[in-house]
């Protein structure tokens, strides 16, 4: 007996799915999460220390708390995430001039540099994903799906 393959994409599943706008989002989003997981692997990255790095990067010296409510996670995960970019030198806390009690992480070079190649990673997987897709329909798809988190 041979073994049967997934089905690839929507084949062979009844439209009450295909036709649901909530599995298609959810269909797509765990594709989207496994392809970048797989990218960032290489970088010895999760989801998590790239979206931890990407806003230390855009919003540049900030307290653990302020990194914590940018993200929704717990503070405490915070501590655990910049205990590990520390000691891979790609972090750095320094304490707050204006709040010693404070202290304010912010990349270093190298922390910039990873940053940068797990950015260049994301857009190749984005690329994959959206490759079906106009220029147009690209940046309508981007617009509607933040249209639709901001509502929530």
């Amino acid at each position: 007996m041979v073994a049967s393959s997934p089905p690839t994409g929507l084949q062979g599943l009844p439209a009450a799915l295909t036709n649901d706008a909530g599995y298609l989002m959810v269909r797509l989003g765990q594709d989207a999460q496994r392809r970048f997981q797989e990218a960032i692997a290489a970088l010895d990255l999760r989801p998590s220390l790239f979206d931890y790095l990407a806003t230390l990067g855009e919003r540049g010296p900030c307290s653990q708390k302020e990194v914590a409510t940018i993200l929704g996670i717990d503070a405490a995960r915070i501590v655990t995430m910049t205990d590990a970019m520390e000691q891979r030198g790609t972090v750095e806390r320094a304490a707050d001039a204006a709040d010693r009690r404070r202290n304010l992480l912010s990349l270093t070079r190298s922390g910039r540099s990873l940053l940068s190649r797990a950015e260049r990673l994301a857009q190749g997987v984005e690329a994959e994903m959206l490759a079906a897709l106009s220029m147009a329909e690209r940046q309508t798809i981007r617009r509607l799906l933040r249209r639709m988190l901001d509502v929530g």
